[in-house]
């Protein structure tokens, strides 16, 4: 009997034939709308991801943010579609990581290749938006704005002296002086490693920036520097320095642009053209790592807050891994995209994630996408994959060690309360509060961070292809960024997003344009997160539990400092 594939029939189905022509009928609807520019007022915060939310959390915090991977498909709709001229770019500001700021380009990047114009308007650059503004056609000010391009600045506060004010001091025992997580806390002061780390961080990003801004503006690196060494210049010394193009309203733009026809996103959304969406048995899938690694269930804080580390989204040894077994299960899966935005966290929680990760990569492509933040434990995990990408301004490394322990016994001396405590075994207050470490205890972890550190290293060589020595001599501790890393051996390749995509499909031997699925997203069964609630009980209790997660004396692969 004659069998007829799948993909035949589906052609010869009513019901498909039907729903094509009137895709085809709308689109031809949407062709009589006139097209010029389309304008788009772009947030502040813009995550990488979209953040699926829940209808009730909707209700009450808002909609989720416009992320980086919505934005680009926004702009790929808008270059593809033959009648918009281009886009008018409004920008106040931006919260973003330097590899944030680097995907967003690389987007703009990509519509320019189309043939799109770019217009930048702004009431006054900073360095951030001026950074984007520098790929566009035109830069345009608002009279009477600024650029106030005045460089990068960086600052590191130190905790130990108020602490012990209050009667409170942190113990901590580390792999090497770079491993300086726990400094603001154990510190009075920047130890000479870490101003060796932020220093050459900031020289890398600050090359970066001024690189790439020169090289957009068809300028020296050493113009762009006088332009940031003698900011802020105000709108009239901007125009005749050659660092904006024009100044003008934004009332005034479309005149000048001599266009009728600019429209919002949310109409274009409706007018520009759509393409037929793809059908393929198999796809790519996208593992989010992000935020601080702990042992059990990832979640989310129910408000946003503010303190680093703890504050933030957190990914649980449990979760990933049980989504980690339902992909390899899952032979839809063509090759699997590990996306990192995580400083580290527990090493116990690092390694059961990452020896998950090592079994999926037997089975499929298995590419590690390093997004602001991928140190420590964020890098661990990282080795199992094939080929790990970070965009230059990523940070990470921080292959080293840590732990630590509160030690709150001087607050119940101020207070006058006699604590008394019992023990049988001679470390049996190891991790108690009552005390730092004694130098037996010291020794003890001490051994223990090594064991990890060596494990660590191991990793590392392996996965890199590198020896012992050359681990170490970029390891301790050591934090870097993706563009000294990729230098160092520890990245294979600079880029964003879609580059690991495309990686991914090299390597499963599909199409470039393969589709790329989120995991959590709807269709997919995966085990439940943990839900947030609203209340400040809700929220104490979550930042608790991170501190305890931190300070509970075991090992941590946690970066030095959060940077912003």
């Amino acid at each position: 009997m004659l069998k007829i594939p799948f993909r035949i029939l589906r052609y010869l189905n009513p019901i498909y034939l039907m729903r094509r022509l009137l895709f085809i009928l709308m689109n031809r609807w949407r062709r009589r709308t006139p097209i010029d520019y389309v304008s788009l007022l772009l947030p502040a915060e813009m995550p990488t991801l979209p953040q699926p939310t829940p209808w009730l959390r909707r209700k009450i915090f808002g909609s989720p943010p416009l992320s980086l991977t919505e934005l680009d498909r926004m702009l790929e709709r808008i270059g593809d579609d033959p009648r918009p001229k281009g886009v008018i770019l409004h920008l106040r500001g931006f919260a973003l990581p330097l590899a944030g700021l680097q995907t967003l380009r690389t987007s703009l990047l990509r519509l320019r290749a189309k043939g799109k114009k770019i217009i930048c308007f702004a009431p006054a650059y900073d360095n951030a938006t001026y950074y984007i503004a520098s790929v566009a056609h035109e830069i345009v000010l608002q009279p009477g704005g600024e650029l106030n391009t005045i460089g990068l600045r960086r600052e590191a506060t130190f905790l130990k002296d108020a602490l012990a004010q209050l009667g409170i001091q942190l113990d901590s025992v580390a792999i090497s002086p770079y491993k300086g997580a726990f400094d603001q806390f154990t510190r009075s002061s920047i130890s000479p490693e870490g101003q060796e780390q932020l220093e050459w961080l900031l020289d890398s990003q600050f090359d970066m920036i001024t690189h790439g801004i020169a090289e957009a503006r068809s300028k020296s690196d050493a113009e762009v520097r006088t332009m940031i060494d003698t900011a802020p210049h105000l709108d009239q010394r901007a125009l005749a320095a050659g660092y904006i193009d024009f100044i003008e309203t934004e009332e005034n733009l479309h005149r000048r642009l001599n266009s009728k026809h600019i429209l919002t996103w949310a109409r274009a959304d409706k007018k520009l053209l759509r393409k037929w969406p793809k059908r393929t048995d198999r796809f790519i899938a996208l593992l989010n790592v992000s935020g601080m690694m702990v042992q059990g269930t990832s979640g989310h804080p129910p408000v946003n807050i503010p303190i680093p580390f703890v504050g933030g989204e957190r990914s649980g040894d449990l979760t990933v891994v049980q989504q980690v077994r339902q992909l390899m299960l899952n032979e839809s899966i063509a090759a699997v995209i590990l996306y990192i935005n995580s400083g580290g966290g527990s090493a116990s929680a690092a390694e059961a994630m990452t020896a998950a990760l090592q079994e999926l990569a037997r089975k499929r492509p298995l590419i590690a996408f390093m997004d602001g933040v991928a140190a420590s434990g964020g890098y661990y995990i990282a080795t199992a994959a094939q080929w790990i990408i970070a965009q230059p301004g990523t940070i990470t490394g921080s292959i080293g060690v840590i732990a630590a322990k509160p030690v709150t016994q001087g607050i119940f001396d101020r207070l006058r309360i006699n604590r008394l405590s019992f023990t049988r075994g001679a470390n049996a207050a190891l991790q108690s509060d009552h005390a730092p470490y004694t130098d037996e205890q010291r020794s003890r972890v001490y051994e223990s961070i090594q064991h990890i550190y060596q494990q660590f290293v191991q990793r590392v060589s392996v996965s890199r292809n590198l020896t012992g020595e050359s681990v170490h001599a970029v390891a301790g501790g050591r934090v870097w960024t993706g563009l000294q890393a990729k230098e160092h051996g520890l990245v294979d390749e600079l880029g964003d997003l879609q580059a690991a995509r495309a990686k991914a499909a090299s390597l499963a031997s599909l199409p470039a344009d393969t589709p790329l699925v989120v995991i959590g997203a709807a269709g997919l069964s995966l085990p439940p997160q943990l839900a947030p609630a609203a209340g400040i009980t809700d929220t104490l209790q979550y930042v608790n539990s991170n501190v305890k997660s931190l300070t509970n004396g075991t090992a941590q692969l946690l970066m030095p400092f959060e940077w912003k």
